[in-house]
């Protein structure tokens, strides 16, 4: 894993991967806190990390995209699969030199506290709790990214597809009223969701009929239950998008809600994103 790490940090320093993604995100992190604490006088940086989240949709796609897209385009994923190396450690020091690369910006982002302590009025504790936050969350938006990457070897498409996810876990919090408010639209919701869940494990498995045949149970299950069991559907459809939801989990800090759940949350999302990652090139390396 170490000789991986090193290869992979190595690599996103001496291309512009590492360097354009650490600017980028200290540009819209450093006009957050100008904006927010040195112009309006704020005394917590914690509304200017919160809204610092527009970096995810830039960071992560830059970083992420070519992790597995780039090998397996450039056919070298060949050389990983017969390396004797472990497949988990192949993938650990790939994400743990993403995690490096993301984790040198935060590291100044953990000064701005510090700049405004003499000004008077500031939470450090707050402050220091909402950083950790955004950084497990940058983590789990990378570890998903990741996963990404190892399902097409276009880094457009992956950059694309790391975009969306990253926009729908954002955005997906103002869809709960729209979405869980009618059994109409929570039976569709669960439709789409059966078509989205055959699509993945196609391109977990690669057996099409598989992917049929589950997307066909799930759907008239869903139908089922939109007829027999309204209450049930359209509590279940506000659950699922609850999963999916990180903005919810980081938004409670901003109003100075320190929870332990929220932080378990983003450790099992990095958690799952490692897990499908592995699961999707198994399947890949035995095809």
């Amino acid at each position: 894993m170490r000789a991986v790490y090193k290869k992979e940090l190595r690599s996103s320093f001496t291309t512009m991967t590492g360097p354009v993604a650490i600017a980028v995100m200290l540009f819209i992190a450093g006009y957050m806190f100008r904006t927010y604490n040195l112009a309006n006088g704020l005394s917590s940086v914690i509304y200017a990390v919160f809204n610092s989240s527009l970096i995810f949709y830039f960071v992560v796609p830059i970083l992420s995209m070519r992790v597995f897209a780039e090998e397996r385009r450039q056919r070298t994923d060949q050389l990983l699969f017969t390396a004797p190396v472990r497949l988990i450690d192949i993938i650990l020091g790939k994400y743990f030199a993403l995690v490096t690369v993301f984790a040198v910006p935060v590291l100044v982002l953990c000064t701005m506290p510090v700049v405004l302590r003499p000004s008077g009025g500031s939470t450090p504790a707050l402050d220091y709790a909402g950083i950790l936050v955004f950084f497990l969350m940058g983590c789990a938006y990378l570890s998903a990214g990741m996963f990404i990457s190892t399902l097409t070897e276009n880094l457009i498409v992956s950059a694309i597809l790391n975009i969306l996810f990253v926009a729908v876990t954002m955005m997906i919090h103002n869809a709960y009223s729209m979405i869980s408010g009618t059994v109409f639209t929570s039976m569709i919701f669960f439709v789409v969701l059966s078509f989205l869940i055959g699509i993945a494990v196609y391109a977990m498995t690669g057996f099409y009929w598989l992917s049929i045949g589950v997307l066909t149970v799930l759907a008239a299950v869903s139908l089922i239950l939109s007829y027999m069991e309204s209450g049930f559907i359209t509590g279940s459809a506000e659950k699922i998008l609850g999963i999916l939801d990180f903005y919810s989990h980081f938004e409670s800090f901003v109003y100075e809600t320190f929870s332990l759940t929220d932080i378990a949350y983003f450790i099992s999302a990095i958690a799952v994103g490692i897990i499908l990652t592995h699961t999707s090139i198994v399947r890949r390396r035995w095809n």
